[in-house]
This record gives C-alpha cells, structure tokens and sequence, in this order.
C-alpha cells in the first residue's frame, strides 16, 4: 500500500567515526513511483568526509539497494536529487550496499521501503546530516 508523503530518513548529530550506521527504513512504500532526496549537512567544525547512501529493498529488508550517495566534507552544504519509478532499467545491475560512488545515483530502481545509511570519518563538532524524501 502505497503511502506517499514527506518523509525524514535521519537527522543524526556527527561527532565520532560512524561506519555504515543504518537508520530506521520508511516503510509501506509498495508502488512508488518517484522520490526527491534532499542532503543536508550542516556544518560545524573538524571532520574528513560525511556519506550518506540512500538505499531501497525489494525484498523486504533481506538486501538494500544504493540509490543515490551524497558526499560532504567540511563545510555546509545541500544536494538534491529526483528519482522516476517509471526510468527503464534495461541492463542489469549489481547492487551495492554503502559502496556507491560519492554523488552518484541509480535511476528506476524504487522499492517498499527506504532507509539512509551513514558513514564518517574525522572527529566532527556540532555537525548535523539531515536527509529527507518526498514520495510519490
């Protein structure tokens, strides 16, 4: 059942290392057709590198998919992307789980559910990486 809407996939505050830390997925997305992403970070001081891999699953949580990876360093920033349901996918592709390429995406490929997964490194300080998605 489709549930379409404005959604939060992490406000999460970066202080230490994080290494591939899994938010909690919005689910009961059966159906989607589109998402705009929207990265923020918000930044502080200290730190090397912020990603955040956007990711779906198609079989319930068994596997997740890449589907967009924002890349930050150190300075404030927002990225935004628009994907289509509907965006043929005629070759195949081997999905990757927090290794997608720094600020790339997979278009087509939208699933049940969506979830961010989050890795730093450095020591950040009053740094916040914000990600939400609207679904339609």
């Amino acid at each position: 059942m489709l549930n379409p809407g404005d959604y939060s996939l992490c406000d999460l505050a970066v202080t230490t290392a994080l290494s591939g830390v899994a938010q909690t997925p919005i689910q009961n997305l059966e159906g989607i057709l589109a998402a705009t992403i929207e990265a923020k970070l918000y930044y502080g001081s200290g730190g090397t590198s912020v990603k955040a891999w956007v990711q779906v699953t198609l079989d319930d949580g068994a596997t997740w998919i890449d589907i967009a990876c924002f890349a930050f360093t150190t300075g404030s920033g927002v990225k935004i992307i628009n994907l289509s349901g509907l965006t043929p996918v005629t070759t195949a592709i081997t999905p990757s789980d927090g290794s997608m390429t720094d600020n790339t995406v997979q278009d087509g490929v939208l699933g049940s559910a969506i979830r961010v997964k989050i890795t730093s490194t450095g020591t950040y300080a009053n740094t916040i990486i914000s990600v939400k998605v609207s679904a339609r």
